[in-house]
């Protein structure tokens, strides 16, 4: 790695919450450790702003997923429960 590409930072949101990623590739969990959130929670990838009419293009991002970061990218960390009948539909499925 060229020296000018370890001192790049990247930062990231959690819940809305900018943290600077400690390496540029992270698991799901890494980066739900990172923003401190319940590890039985979704972590949840915001691909763009959220469109209520069509849903919105959210990607959960499992534990063991590894995620290539850049600066600007989006995650959420959320409770399951949030998503009501469709969490279970998932789980079934």
């Amino acid at each position: 790695m060229a020296e000018h590409e370890k001192d790049k930072k990247i930062t990231i949101l959690i819940n809305n919450r900018p943290y600077e990623a400690p390496k540029p590739s992270m698991t799901g969990r890494e980066i739900k450790e990172l923003g401190g959130g319940p590890m039985d929670y979704w972590l949840i990838l915001v691909i763009k702003s959220p469109d209520s009419a069509a849903g919105g293009d959210d990607k959960q991002i499992q534990d063991e997923e590894v995620v290539d970061l850049k600066s600007g990218m989006r995650f959420r960390i959320v409770n399951p429960a949030t998503f009501g009948y469709r969490t279970w539909d998932c789980l079934l499925n």
